[in-house]
């Protein structure tokens, strides 16, 4: 064999040798990739699913303890009120009725007067406590709620939520569960809350199951009732209780190992046109796929922006199954993967509760991120229990400051009395609601016209006034934004405010229903007609909408109404 030759075979051998340790080296690399990956992703997850489940224990455990502040407030006219034994029964009667394990009074210097418990009257001060006790003593100075997480007791060691809510002439009512009365509480609030989540683009899925096994929330609506089994050998797994609730997170395996062998071979094509087509050529490669992968980066994290989004506005209906004086429905349709309009709702007190939808000027990233300011800040504020226009106005005080980009936002904020049907509301240069009157009432739909005020965020110190309506049972408030209303069609016509009026009159007219189960065929049939008249043209703006109904506080509702 001739030198020539043996370089020749040498230059190959070290060529396959380089190219095996590359092809190693980038598998082992991209394994330990994969798991951390998969570690973070899964944290994400968990850390999200566990705001959400959060936010409905929290409403619901603080909605009982407002219940059973209005049972103090008999409680305290009778004489027996002041035995501390007779109290004590009675407040053990109330919890076992109520499905909780401690309820607890506090007056207005922090002392436990009052307690299920009997052996814990006058033992405990709140302002003088340690660790999570301590932070009811905030009640004392107007705070108007407060809710703890699932944690220890720091005296027994069992595992306790707290919630509490102030009492206005001085003091606060505690309530408090362990994880098994949390999920018998709160079981309902979670059912469903997983339908459609998926970690990874349409793979793996979320799981929420009871104490024995139970799943009440699957990816797949309708697969709730069944009992939990291990996924198998061919699933990321992994279990996590979140407020007494057994979470499980499920990633199918062949995701990380497609995706990791693609980018193996990748690699490889890399290496081996870097032997052969030299530097600058390699250059130019290396330099397309990071942009690729910053592509594929920046869509991942928009497409998570629009997850984010979503699930940051309430999206199982109904969403208060126990409360029968009221009915709600909302829906958003973005124009873009992320959109500035929201909506929710949330109770603003013991009989009150809030709902409003808003539009932030501007479309995309910079109005979803304003978005999730403005709707956060509304609800911090409105949830301190102040009247309405002060809640808009410390609102607006707060979007001005540091709003450097020049971003507004138009919401029309309303709150509703459970037991009146009065609806306190205050308008922010939004569009005005339709009213929709059930058959008890008669009459056709009509908008709601009323002088609107300044849009929020665009200055400061801005005063805005309330104005009032009464809804009779059966009655219906539509609200909307102007995506609804200016979707133009191929000649330039808008939707406008004609159409949906008689959208909503056609439908109240005919005696069809607001609500059907989950859905409300109003919303349906609004989006659908705005669909049909803008066939050809692309959705203007984002589409929202909400429909409120009062049913009456006895819960009874005109009878052409299902």
């Amino acid at each position: 064999m001739t030198a020539q030759r043996k370089l020749a075979w040498r230059l190959v051998g070290s060529v396959v040798v380089a190219f095996a340790a590359s092809l190693a080296l980038t598998w082992g690399l991209h394994e330990r990739m994969t798991d951390r990956e998969l570690l973070r992703l899964v944290n994400d997850v968990f850390g999200d699913v566990a705001v959400h489940i959060r936010e409905r224990v929290d409403s619901r455990m603080l909605h009982l303890a407002a219940v059973v502040r209005e049972h103090i407030y008999t409680m305290r006219e009778e004489a027996w009120w002041n035995d501390p034994g007779e109290s004590s029964r009675r407040l053990r009667a109330l919890a076992d009725e109520l499905g909780v394990d401690e309820i607890c009074v506090a007056d207005a210097k922090g002392m436990l007067a009052h307690s299920a418990r009997l052996e814990e009257v006058g033992a405990l001060d709140f302002t003088k406590a340690e660790g999570q006790a301590r932070e009811f003593a905030s009640l004392l100075d107007g705070g108007y709620e407060l809710a703890q997480p699932l944690l220890p007791n720091s005296l027994r060691g069992e595992m306790v939520k707290y919630v509490g809510v102030w009492i206005p002439d001085g003091g606060f009512v505690q309530v408090g569960a362990g994880d098994k009365a949390v999920r018998n509480l709160a079981r309902t609030a979670v059912t469903g809350l997983t339908h459609g989540w998926h970690v990874t683009g349409n793979n793996g899925g979320i799981y929420i199951t009871t104490g024995k096994g139970t799943i009440i929330s699957h990816p797949e609506a309708g697969r709730e009732g069944g009992q939990w089994r291990d996924p198998g050998p061919d699933n990321y797994c992994e279990k996590r209780t979140i407020e007494g609730f057994p979470v499980y997170i499920v990633i199918p395996k062949r995701t990380a190992i497609v995706e990791r062998r693609v980018l193996v071979g990748t690699s490889a094509f890399l290496n081996a046109a870097a032997l052969v087509l030299a530097s600058v050529l390699v250059g130019i490669v290396i330099a397309g796929y990071v942009r690729s992968q910053i592509a594929a980066r920046r869509a991942k994290e928009l497409q998570m922006a629009t997850y984010i989004q979503e699930n940051a506005m309430p999206r199982t209906f109904p969403p208060f199954p126990d409360e029968r004086r009221a009915d709600i429905f909302a829906d958003m349709k973005a124009a873009r993967d992320v959109g500035g309009d929201f909506y929710d709702f949330y109770f603003s007190g013991s009989r009150r509760m809030t709902f409003l939808v808003a539009d932030v000027s501007g479309k995309g990233v910079p109005a979803a991120l304003f978005m999730m300011r403005a709707k956060t800040t509304l609800k911090g504020v409105a949830q301190t229990g102040k009247p309405l226009a002060e809640v808009v106005a410390e609102a607006n005080d707060a979007l001005s400051r540091d709003n450097g980009v020049n971003m507004f936002v138009t919401a029309w904020i309303g709150e509703l009395d459970l037991d009146t049907g009065e609806v306190l509301y205050v308008n922010a240069g939004h569009n005005p609601p339709v009213i929709i009157p059930g058959s008890a009432s008669g009459g056709a739909a009509r908008y709601l016209r009323a002088k609107p005020g300044l849009v929020l965020g665009a200055m400061p110190g801005v005063k805005y006034s309330s104005g009032t309506l009464v809804l009779k049972p059966g009655d219906s408030l539509y609200l909307y934004t102007d995506g609804i209303t200016e979707q133009p069609n191929e000649k330039g016509e808008l939707f406008g405010e004609e159409r949906l009026l008689r959208t909503a009159g056609e439908r109240a007219g005919n005696g069809a229903g607001m609500f059907d189960g989950v859905r409300s065929p109003l919303l349906d049939e609004v989006f659908a007609r705005v669909r049909v008249h803008g066939a050809g043209v692309e959705q203007a703006d984002d589409c929202t909408q909400l429909i409120i109904r009062f049913n009456g506080s006895c819960g009874q509702t005109a009878e052409n109404l299902i």
